[in-house]
């Protein structure tokens, strides 16, 4: 069983372009069963259920709280009432996509915890945000002008390309909106321009979330805007 086990870790790695996207959730048993749980959860959309996975206070980025973040009624008010299918949609991917385990520098910063902690999506350990994206899809089309009727370029599968994301350095052709579809200029290693719908990528996803042992108990200690965004 381990063997196997081992295989398919290998398979998923390799497939997913040099570990770009590498889930390192199975490194801890009790946090493997807490994402599986989570998981669950957020499939059902059940937000009263989604407190029990909550620090008593979850750090966000809209400053709609305040020091130190919002209590669980707050975040389930403001991201599960508010905005909750964009919400429950982010905590999917970024589960679909793993966690990175991490030793944290600042344990005891805001919300105290225990040094080691999870933080997703996996792939933000290898891309830098501000100058790259990465295809989040297999066989997704590049083309050579951001339309329906743009040539295909080629295509490309879990693949990083570089691009100018930093939202406030961008230019005005970095992001586009055409046929209804938001199309990202990206930077093809040949030195051609190609252009992809960012709803593929990981430039849709604006969130990242860290989870860590808080008083014995996986928690999640915040729900942020990943840098660049």
């Amino acid at each position: 069983m381990r063997k196997i086990a081992c295989i398919l870790i290998g398979f998923f790695c390799l497939h997913t372009n040099a570990q770009l996207i590498n889930d390192e959730s199975y490194l801890d048993v009790e946090f493997l069963e807490f994402k599986t749980n989570l998981l669950h959860c957020v499939i059902r959309k059940d937000k009263e259920k989604l407190k029990d996975f909550l620090a008593e206070h979850v750090l966000e980025s809209k400053d709609t709280c305040g020091y130190p973040g919002c209590t669980k009624d707050e975040f389930i008010k403001y991201y599960f009432g508010e905005y909750p299918d964009e919400s429950w949609n982010h905590m999917l991917t970024i589960l679909r996509f793993g966690f990175s385990r991490i030793e944290d520098e600042y344990p005891n910063n805001i919300v105290p915890h225990d040094k080691i902690i999870f933080k997703g999506p996996s792939y933000l350990k290898k891309v830098d945000t501000d100058n790259e994206i990465i295809v989040l899809g297999e066989n997704v089309n590049i083309r050579e002008t951001p339309s329906l009727k743009g040539k295909i370029i080629r295509q490309a599968s879990f693949e990083k390309f570089s691009c100018d994301c930093n939202i406030t350095t961008m230019k005005k052709s970095t992001h586009q909106q055409v046929d209804g579809i938001n199309w990202l200029e990206i930077k093809l290693k040949s030195g051609k321009v190609g252009y992809i719908s960012a709803a593929l990528t990981s430039y849709a996803l604006i969130k990242e979330m860290t989870i860590a042992k808080v008083n014995g108990k996986w928690k999640i200690i915040s729900f942020f805007n990943a840098p660049g965004c």
